[in-house]
């Protein structure tokens, strides 16, 4: 386990605290109808996770101390994100049984509810900026768009059907790049829209703002060739997840040889940081948290921790 995990943990757990009762707070009560449909979204939204999507926003908001818009608006996030998982476990996508420690939602109720209570989570996720009433209306304009894009086909959308045709088998000749930008669509695009949204909610703009989207791709870059060692070297229970699935895909685990692979991340840890100081924020808690989450790793790859 990365040595800093746990110190991390309790910096942020204020931060934590509020992002969970928030996402509480915008769930329908379970004791309201369609009761079935409203548990699945409490049993797939608030359950154990590290929240890190929120916290990149209010990170790159600058806020210790967020307004309720701002804690609303870094919620967002987690509600795609949520939606996605619940859609990628799904037997006709990943066919997973277990997501973070518990059963899939489609498992613990029923596909059809699995698959609906996705559609309500990202349906709610735009309506909370649109209930934002402190945004200026060109900002929610600016936010809703790039979250358009960021679910579209060109974003986690388009990255999940890429990664169900992702296969060795099918594709030996995968290039690193192509399996980077698969990366990109499929886990990068919603830590670039976390971001900036907090970049946005911060007052960044032009040079500063695309900095700080550049440092968002670098982190996920990081995050998923994490995931994949984590696929490859955990067990169920230390990963909460299903592990494996990635065996016949094209990773830059299979494509790249470790000595390669610990470039690459040395390279990509680089450019993050050099986008944090062109966006102005190298002294912010992003640079914080770059260096805690995977700057250990960079000397033993194989001690990736999960952060899913």
């Amino acid at each position: 386990m990365n040595p800093g995990t746990t110190q991390q943990q309790d910096l942020h757990q204020p931060l934590k605290a509020a992002i969970e009762l928030e996402l509480e707070r915008l769930l329908p009560k379970t004791t309201m109808p369609p009761f079935d449909l409203h548990r699945a979204m409490h049993y797939a939204l608030l359950t154990r996770g590290k929240r890190l999507r929120p916290l990149l926003t209010l990170f790159a908001a600058g806020d210790n101390n967020p307004s309720p818009d701002l804690l609303r608006i870094a919620c967002v996030s987690e509600l795609v994100h949520t939606a996605s998982l619940i859609l990628d476990d799904l037997p006709c996508m990943d066919d997973a049984t277990l997501r973070r420690n518990r059963p899939c939602t489609h498992i613990a109720f029923s596909e059809s509810t699995a698959i609906l209570t996705a559609v309500a989570l990202l349906n709610m996720a735009y309506g909370v900026i649109g209930g934002c009433r402190t945004l200026a209306p060109q900002t929610k304009i600016d936010i809703v768009t790039h979250l358009t894009q960021t679910v579209g086909s060109m974003g986690l959308v388009g990255g999940q059907i890429a990664d169900l045709q992702n296969s060795l088998g099918n594709d030996r000749a995968a290039s690193v790049r192509s399996v980077e930008q698969l990366y990109y669509h499929k886990t990068g695009v919603l830590f670039e829209f976390a971001t900036v949204t907090g970049g946005r909610m911060r007052g960044l703009s032009g040079k500063k703002l695309t900095a700080l989207s550049r440092f968002a791709r670098a982190f996920g870059l990081l995050f998923q060739i994490r995931d994949d060692l984590l696929d490859q070297e955990s067990s169920t229970e230390q990963a909460g997840k299903d592990v494996g699935q990635d065996a016949d895909k094209a990773t830059l685990l299979s494509l790249e040889p470790p000595q390669r692979l610990e470039s690459t991340i040395s390279r990509t840890l680089t450019m993050a940081r050099q986008q944090l100081a062109d966006a102005g924020l190298e002294t912010s808690e992003l640079q914080t948290l770059v260096d805690q989450s995977f700057a250990f790793e960079l000397e033993r790859p194989s001690a990736f921790a999960a952060t899913s």
